[in-house]
């Protein structure tokens, strides 16, 4: 396999690393760099990754019988997580339970499940919002009683939330009127939305309870992989949480590695994979199997996956097309292996049923609107590239028209 190096866009800083190492290691390798960490950092102007790991910091020096006044600070933050946590899964277990009297089957992902399951101390783990994944049958269902109950889809005009989109996406985020946050799945994964892509998943899945309200979350393998994939992408949010939620995952389960790989390569992900997997090995001396790394780093991956992975781990935001490669992959992973000269034809309408749009020739337009979001700059590339797509699509259809009369 080709050598792909860890973008530093998407990967730790140093300083990051720091705080890493003195918030999940233990002994003399936390203490120094602790050490190292508090000299060099400006504790009251942290980026909100590093802010994040501030609970766990705090516990972990704790335990190892470390005084400094900074200690109070951090103690501060740790006793406000776990209140602000208290509050999230009572609004948590107010939704799992209508969806459960509404018949409507559910799972946990990411911060509540791990705080429950692997984390095990609400004070630990920040959370703004939280994951609820439901089977892709039973998406609208679950969409119209969130609206029943006050949860209002975040706006995407002027695109609609359509039978379309959603058969193409993997999860749309709700609001609720008292301020709280809650992202519906149908899919675990963006890159995989094919009707039967989570049956797995759910076979797989544990049980686990919320106040008192029984619902599901994934396996200790599977939520190894999804916060592994997870976070080998550019975010603008560096990302670090992910390496303590793996180590959290690591530490208070037994993970079924072969499988892990299997399934992984079932979805054309070994990239992100292997290189996270490398990563929690090397920087934080990760549990991890040598065979597992051996045969991650020996799997062979095709050019798309490649080219797919390097564009995720860089600031797409900041390239001149930003999101629009982002959907030409998932795309390509949508249609699967069809290398027809018809790829451009059926990309163009992704993006007609992405946006909402009821006609190609309002495509220009949606264009805009979206690179004005993203960065104002990008709108015109954007727009003619939409054009031009356009052009090749009727010029297609009329040469098709013309070959069957």
């Amino acid at each position: 396999m080709d050598p792909i190096t860890p973008n530093a866009n998407c990967w730790p800083t140093a300083q990051q690393e720091l705080l890493l190492k003195a918030a999940l290691l233990k002994g003399q390798a936390s203490i120094e760099a602790w050490e190292c960490w508090k000299l060099s950092t400006d504790v009251e102007h942290l980026d909100v990754g590093s802010h994040r790991l501030l609970p766990h910091l705090y516990s972990n020096l704790r335990d190892q019988g470390i005084q400094d006044p900074l200690m109070s600070t951090f103690k501060g933050v740790y006793r406000r997580t776990w209140y602000d946590n208290q509050l999230l899964f009572h609004r948590v277990s107010a939704l799992l339970h209508a969806f459960r009297n509404a018949g409507i089957e559910t799972m946990v992902l990411k911060g509540a499940a791990l705080a429950i399951l692997h984390y095990k101390d609400f004070g630990l783990r920040p959370m703004n919002d939280f994951d609820v994944m439901v089977p892709v049958e039973q998406t609208w269902a679950a969409i119209d009683l969130m609206r029943e109950l006050g949860w209002d889809p975040m706006p995407r005009s002027p695109e609609a939330l359509t039978e379309s989109y959603l058969s193409i996406v993997n999860s749309h985020g709700f609001v609720h009127k008292a301020g709280r946050e809650c992202d519906l799945h149908w899919h675990l994964f963006p890159e995989c939305c094919q009707r039967d892509a989570d049956i797995d998943f759910w076979e797989r899945s544990v049980p686990l309870q919320i106040h008192g309200v029984s619902t599901r979350s994934l396996s200790p393998t599977d939520h190894l992989l999804h916060i592994c994939i997870h976070g080998a992408e550019w975010n603008p949010i560096p990302p670090l949480r992910w390496v303590a939620d793996a180590i959290m995952i690591m530490g208070s389960s037994t993970i079924d590695w072969d499988g892990l790989v299997a399934w992984g390569r079932a979805r054309y992900l070994t990239l992100p994979l292997r290189d996270t997997l490398n990563y929690l090995h090397r920087q934080l001396a990760a549990p991890i199997p040598r065979n597992t790394l051996r045969a991650l780093d020996e799997m062979p991956t095709s050019r798309m996956e490649r080219a797919e992975y390097r564009y995720k781990t860089q600031n797409y935001e900041e390239k001149t097309l930003g999101y629009l490669p982002v959907l030409w992959f998932r795309y390509l992973r949508l249609e699967g292996a069809d290398h027809s000269n018809h790829r451009l034809v059926g990309f163009v309408k992704y993006l007609q049923r992405f946006w909402g749009a009821e006609r190609l020739r309002e495509l220009p337009f949606f264009a805009v609107i979206m690179g004005v979001r993203k960065v104002r700059s990008l709108a015109a590339s954007m727009t003619q590239f939409i054009k031009n797509s356009i052009k090749a699509v009727i010029a297609a259809e009329t040469n098709g028209r013309a070959v069957s009369k």
